[in-house]
């Protein structure tokens, strides 16, 4: 929903770029017509200038956003046109030739289909102005003081509006896109810690929460313990073999379903690889281990394969003591041995080991 609204936004700030261009082509030309009309000039000048009024007019009452080379090639062409013919008739002195240098300044706005194509352009634009410039900054006119004067007023005034006005609006368009990127950028580092399937933490994410419970227990000095479990889904490739992998993937998901509904919100859950998963269970205290393994159990029982038999699961769980100091790695070891025992001694078990502080034999745990 968010990202829907910053492309609102930016296709919003582009339509008004254009509608601006528009805009302001149809009134300056309006202007021009009006100001060199009254001053009885160049009828080259008004002709130029009611040529594009005529051009732009439609383009406006139909404005259509995929025209915008269009209007953007019109736009050039107007401005580039109109300055030429401007200096020639009335000199370097009359100031035409700023709207031309705004031009170039905001080609980024000014779209085409390839960039080369902006670079060509501008680099056009600068040259005609350095060929009028040469050409024409000691000719003499016969304007009046007070056209050129007008004129280069206007022209700066065009100048002044257009450059700060599209600026506004690549203002939005800025913002708006960081805002996406940095929306996408939290969306992608969210999902990145999550498994695709289950919608559990993955094996990364939970490996950094380990590590800090593991921290948190060496300091701990109260009556609740970290019991950490690792469990398989037992028979599973069978499972896969007999009902196909989509089978197997909705027992997946609705075993992952099930562990979170037996834990708190507090304990962490991941797909740790395949069929296995593992649980962390911070502060559990010790009376409390057999409500969870009969809860676990009921729960993961509701879980049925397409003959309504019921999906099993084996587990090694290790429960560490406040104060007990040990690794992932270790604690892992011994999760996955005991997990072993349990497959090997019948499956749909649990299969316990406890450290305690102070006990550094953990491999014979």
């Amino acid at each position: 929903m968010v990202q829907e609204f910053i492309e609102q936004d930016s296709y919003k700030a582009i339509d008004d770029i254009y509608k601006t261009i528009l805009n302001v082509a149809i009134v300056s030309n309006l202007i021009a017509i009006l100001v060199f009309g009254f001053f009885g000039e160049s009828l080259l000048i008004v002709f130029i200038c009611l040529l594009f009024f005529c051009i732009n007019i439609p383009l406006r009452l139909k404005f259509d956003v995929k025209k915008r080379h269009l209007i953007s090639a019109l736009f050039h062409i107007n401005t580039t046109a109109l300055v030429i013919a401007g200096v020639i008739n009335m000199g370097w002195g009359c100031g035409i030739w700023i709207t031309l240098l705004g031009v170039v300044f905001i080609n980024y706005f000014l779209s085409f289909k390839q960039k080369i194509i902006i670079y060509i352009v501008s680099l056009v634009e600068l040259f005609v102005l350095i060929w009028l410039y040469f050409s024409y900054k000691d000719s003499q006119t016969i304007a009046s003081d007070t056209l050129l004067k007008t004129v280069t007023f206007l022209s700066i005034c065009f100048t002044y509006y257009i450059v700060i006005r599209l600026s506004s609006f690549a203002d939005a368009i800025t913002s708006s896109n960081y805002i996406q990127i940095t929306n996408e950028k939290i969306n992608i580092e969210e999902n990145a810690k999550y498994d695709f399937l289950t919608g559990l933490l993955n094996r990364r994410s939970i490996e950094k929460i380990l590590k800090y419970e593991l921290n948190e227990l060496i300091d701990k000095y109260n009556d609740t313990n970290l019991i950490i479990m690792l469990g398989d889904i037992d028979n599973f490739k069978q499972i896969n073999d007999t009902y196909g992998h989509s089978v197997g993937d909705e027992i997946l998901k609705n075993i992952a379903k099930a562990l979170k509904d037996t834990f708190r919100e507090n304990d962490y859950v991941c797909r740790w690889g395949g069929e296995e998963f593992l649980a962390i269970l911070p502060n559990v205290k010790t009376n409390d281990v057999k409500k969870i393994e009969n809860r676990l159990n009921a729960r993961i029982a509701k879980v049925k394969l397409p003959n309504q038999s019921v999906v099993t699961m084996t587990f090694g769980l290790v429960l560490c003591a406040n104060g007990v100091n040990i690794d992932i790695k270790t604690v892992i070891d011994i999760a996955d041995k005991k997990l072993y025992n349990g497959k090997k001694n019948g499956k749909d078990r649990i299969e316990y080991a406890i450290l305690k502080k102070g006990y550094t034999h953990y491999d014979n745990a």
